[in-house]
C-alpha cells in the first residue's frame, strides 16, 4: 500500500495502492502512521511523498468505497483522510511532493498540503476535478489553494475542474518547479539537501512559523468540511459522479 525508505536525512513515502494510486480510508490511515513514525525522529529532516511508477502520483479518492453508502458511513470513511491531511498540513518538518504522474482530486490536496511541489513535465496532469464529478471542495484545502495561487486563479481552477500540464501549474503557482524526467532526481535532491546541515531547531522552528496560522481554521472547519463533503458524496449527483469514475464515462447530472 505504501513503501517507506529512509536514506540519510530523507524519509520517502511512496504511494503504491493500485494502478492509479487511488486512496481509500486504509491508505490514509497508513499515510498518517508513516508521518507519525518520523515526526519525532531527529535523524529525519525532510519527507518526500511520491507515487509508484511514472503514470500516477495519485488519482484521488478510491470511488468504489463511497458507492451505496449512508451519510454516516461516508463520514466515517472520510475520518482517516481528515486525520492524514491534517497531520500532513501541520507536520513539523518540511515535506516535498515529487509529482511523477497524474495528480488529481485529494491527491492534489495532499500535494498542496506539502511545502514544495516538484512536477515532471510530460504527460502528467495536476487538477481538482470535483466540479466535474458533482461534489464540493472542502474549505481548508480551498483556503490553502487561495494562499498559493490567489482568489482569481483558485476560482478558475476549481469551477473549471480542468487538469493542468506542468507548465500551467507552475505559471499559476500551484507547483514550485516543472522538471524533465531526466533532471528530476537531481532537482529533488537539491530541495532535500538544503536541510541536511541545518540545525533541527531551525528546521522545526521555521516550519512552525509558516504553518501555525493554519491550525485554527483546520480545527474549526474539520467537522463541517467532513459533513459537507459527505452530503455531496451521498447525493444523487455525487453518486453519479463516483459511478462515472468507475465506469470511465462522463457523468450525467440532474
Amino acid at each position: 500500500m505504501l513503501k517507506e525508505e529512509k536514506k540519510d536525512h530523507i524519509f520517502r513515502i511512496t504511494i503504491d495502492t493500485n494502478q492509479t494510486n487511488s486512496l481509500d480510508n486504509h491508505a490514509f490511515a497508513a499515510i498518517a502512521k508513516s508521518l507519525g513514525k518520523v515526526r519525532e525522529d531527529p535523524s529525519v529532516k525532510v519527507v518526500v511523498i511520491t507515487g509508484q511508477g511514472d503514470k500516477f502520483f495519485s488519482n484521488g479518492f478510491e470511488p468504489t468505497m463511497f458507492l451505496e453508502k449512508s451519510f454516516q458511513e461516508v463520514c466515517e470513511l472520510l475520518g482517516p483522510a481528515m486525520d492524514a491531511t491534517s497531520a500532513l498540513l501541520t507536520f513539523p518538518k518540511p515535506v516535498v511532493s515529487f509529482i511523477n504522474g497524474h495528480c488529481m482530486g485529494v491527491g492534489s490536496v495532499l500535494a498542496i498540503f506539502t511545502d514544495y511541489r516538484i512536477m515532471i513535465d510530460g504527460k502528467a496532469r495536476f487538477g481538482f476535478p470535483e466540479s466535474q464529478i458533482g461534489i464540493n471542495f472542502p474549505s481548508v484545502p480551498g483556503f490553502v489553494l487561495k494562499e498559493l495561487v490567489g482568489i482569481r486563479n483558485a476560482r478558475s481552477i476549481l469551477f473549471s475542474g480542468r487538469p493542468m500540464k506542468a507548465p500551467e501549474a507552475l505559471q499559476v503557482g500551484v507547483i514550485d518547479e516543472a522538471v524533465s524526467a531526466e533532471d528530476a532526481p537531481k532537482r529533488l535532491e537539491k530541495y532535500c539537501n538544503q536541510f541536511k546541515d541545518m540545525a533541527m531547531e531551525s528546521v522545526i522552528g521555521i516550519k512552525k512559523s509558516l504553518v501555525d496560522y493554519l491550525r485554527a481554521p483546520l480545527e474549526e472547519l474539520r467537522q463541517t468540511d467532513t459533513e459537507e463533503l459527505a452530503r455531496a458524496i451521498v447525493s444523487e449527483n455525487g453518486q453519479e459522479g463516483m459511478r462515472s469514475i468507475v465506469e470511465r464515462r462522463r457523468p450525467v447530472f440532474k
